[in-house]
């Protein structure tokens, strides 16, 4: 499914495009996707969630993913969409990233896990893993870095996320100001 951007990025900013108000993503809930069962109660105080997502929770082993907890994240994310807020997913590969064969197969399991939470209207995107960041530190943070790796395919099915990165991080591995910088959504 496609769906119409619901937001924009302006001055690392996240904003509702409908009503051009700015989503505070200072003020965040935060939630592990293990802690997410079939009955999960969505209850927010804040316009926007944050959803762990680490490897091994959704990729058993190579090619093999636990369709039972991306359905449970599936099913969070409707309640999330029908009480009217947003979410974005935190991508986390859980170990340094060896080598690019090993970026490649921690990029397509969070491509899997977008292409099973699609319909998710919530979902406004995704965030670049730390690990993928740290791949990026020393780097021109460009068209060639792994991050932009990383939104490239996702964008093939879902051309309308935006990417969130953490500020702190950002700083630390001297990226701030550099290439790609400009169109993520800083938190």
């Amino acid at each position: 499914m496609k769906f119409d951007p619901r937001v924009k990025v302006e001055n690392n900013k996240l904003y509702e495009i409908s009503s051009n108000k700015e989503i505070d993503t200072q003020n965040i809930d935060f939630i592990n996707i293990a802690d997410i069962k079939e009955d999960t109660f969505f209850s927010s105080k804040t316009a926007l969630t944050a959803v762990n997502v680490g490897w091994a929770d959704v990729e058993m082993e190579p090619g093999s993913y636990n369709e039972e907890l991306l359905a449970n994240l599936r099913n969070y994310l409707k309640k999330v969409e029908e009480a009217g807020s947003y979410a974005f997913i935190i991508a986390k590969a859980g170990k340094e990233l060896a080598d690019a064969d090993e970026a490649d197969t921690f990029i397509k399991a969070m491509v899997h896990t977008a292409r099973r939470i699609k319909d998710a209207e919530s979902v406004v995107g995704f965030s670049l893993a730390d690990e993928l960041v740290e791949k990026d530190e020393g780097g021109e943070f460009d068209e060639n870095s792994y991050s932009q790796w990383f939104i490239n395919d996702m964008n093939v099915k879902h051309g309308h996320y935006v990417y969130f990165a953490k500020q702190d991080l950002l700083k630390i591995k001297g990226l701030m100001g550099k290439g790609i910088c400009s169109n993520l959504v800083l938190f």
